[in-house]
């Protein structure tokens, strides 16, 4: 039994249940921006800024800044993420650019080459090896806009 106000631990526990998608395949040059949360799996060269969730799948790729209050990075992003609550890289994760965010956890095995900007001198990044593999869910739950 959950209690009130229980945290839910995974990011993609907290997926929005209306997300802009950016297929496989897909080319897609401009900016993204919305309410709901926004999932890469194709190419996009352009910034994205969210209040919901934005994911970069794998082989999903980001050529842009990302502005959202939770991201997960699985692919690839080329630009500065400015997350004011959670940012999490993948095993295969490669980021190029700078971090903002208050909490990171970064997983054994991702790339990473920028700045770590974290608002508390208390808050520290997070190392961790991936466990367990993404629900089926995660992989055709998206929405396509």
């Amino acid at each position: 039994m959950q209690k009130s106000g229980f945290m839910k631990r995974r990011l993609e526990d907290k997926v929005d249940p209306e997300e802009s998608s950016v297929a496989p395949g897909t080319r897609f040059t401009g900016t993204i921006s919305g309410t709901e949360g926004v999932r890469i799996s194709g190419h996009l060269k352009g910034n994205v800024k969210s209040e919901g969730l934005v994911r970069i799948q794998k082989g999903g790729k980001i050529e842009g800044n990302i502005q959202s209050r939770s991201v997960i990075i699985e692919g690839k992003l080329k630009g500065n993420i400015n997350s004011p609550e959670q940012v999490e890289l993948r095993s295969e994760a490669h980021v190029t650019g700078n971090i903002q965010t208050s909490k990171i956890a970064i997983a054994e095995g991702s790339f990473f080459q920028g700045e770590i900007i974290m608002p508390r001198k208390e808050d520290k990044p997070i190392m961790f090896v991936e466990k367990r593999e993404n629900s089926g869910r995660d992989n055709n739950s998206a929405k396509s806009t």
